[in-house]
């Protein structure tokens, strides 16, 4: 991809086990990622990511999920074309979420040109659990995805930044 400002958000809750795997995913991201790239870790508040995105060319949004699927599977949606379907519903303590963000921005004309959304079945979201053996399993196929769909090397990329 070429042009534009991107944003490789990675979303979800370090302390609560598989709920920690978009921010894991950005930071193995922002390691490889090439110029131009930026990796964020972030907590999913629905109005601080619309704020965040805001600007961009490119997003890719990573979070687990939990929708009747396999721990481990991977689902992928392009939300610049479709809503995130309502049967995969992202880890979030927020009543307002993710999907809804990003209709919202879609309405106000706010929502990036290309926006991808790459989300893991989820097993365990107990604070303080490591992640499940499925989810970690399924991390080096994410990461090398998203590289891929950047047209990433090996080198070094923007920061990983929290929020």
């Amino acid at each position: 991809m070429t042009g534009g400002r991107t944003l490789v958000i990675g979303i979800g809750n370090p302390d609560r086990g598989d709920d920690a795997f978009g921010r894991i995913v950005a930071r193995a991201v922002a390691k490889r990622a090439p110029p131009g790239v930026a990796c964020l870790e972030h907590d999913g508040e629905p109005a601080a990511l619309m704020d965040g995105w805001q600007g961009a060319a490119r997003v890719v949004l990573i979070d687990a999920v939990r929708s009747g699927r396999a721990p481990g599977e991977i689902v992928r949606f392009d939300l610049s074309r479709q809503p995130l379907p309502e049967d995969v519903a992202p880890c979030s303590t927020h009543a307002f979420g993710l999907a809804q963000a990003v209709e919202l921005a879609r309405v106000l004309g706010t929502l990036p040109p290309w926006v991808r959304f790459i989300g893991v079945e989820g097993a365990v979201f107990d604070i303080g659990a490591d992640l499940s053996p499925p989810v970690l399993a399924a991390k080096g196929a994410v990461v090398d995805e998203i590289l891929e769909s950047l047209g990433a090397g090996r080198e070094a990329g923007d920061a990983t930044v929290s929020r």
